[in-house]
């Protein structure tokens, strides 16, 4: 008589493989996992420079980028935003007049600082610039991190372009 199926031995055998070749590839997926959260980090903060931009020239008005619960020193967080508005002053991030806003509830476990002289920038209603207080030098405006070691940091010019700049090469697949 022929038994069909598998014997506890085969079993056995074969979650053990499973188990080891899921070992294998978890850090591989870790890395996937903050490499994809460091890109849409980079491409949220793009947008909102852009946005900002537009928004001064085309309302003929100033725009302010602020920086609400950053500070200078690296911290991990979730409880931050990155608003731009035409008010010049703003204590939250649920601030009434928002023209666009990056939430880090939406952007977890990011270890994030900003610049500790600009945690609020003006965007010139004329031609839609950044104000560094007359200074032409870039400005190294927000760093983030989701790997411990493996920072970007959005360093932002004169004119307003933002460059991307990775620790020892990291980039997480984004032009650097």
């Amino acid at each position: 008589m022929k038994l069909k199926g598998f014997t506890l031995l085969e079993l056995i055998i074969t979650i053990s493989v499973l188990g080891i070749i899921l070992a294998m590839a978890a850090p591989s997926f870790n890395h996937l996992l903050a490499s994809n959260t460091m890109q849409r980090t980079s491409t949220e903060l793009r947008g909102l420079i852009v946005a900002a931009k537009s928004e001064a020239v085309m309302r003929n008005t100033d725009v302010y980028l602020h920086t609400v619960g950053l500070t200078s020193t690296k911290t991990l967080t979730d409880n931050w935003c990155l608003i731009a508005t035409t008010d010049a002053t703003i204590t939250d991030c649920d601030h009434n007049n928002i023209l666009y806003k990056v939430d880090g509830r939406q952007l977890t476990g990011l270890n994030i600082k900003r610049h500790e002289s600009y945690a609020k920038i003006r965007i010139d209603k004329m031609n839609g610039h950044p104000d560094f207080g007359g200074s032409a030098a870039p400005i190294d405006w927000i760093t983030f991190e989701k790997e411990s070691g493996k920072a970007l940091t959005m360093q932002m010019s004169w004119m307003g372009r933002l460059y991307e700049c990775g620790e020892d090469g990291e980039s997480y697949g984004i032009e650097v």
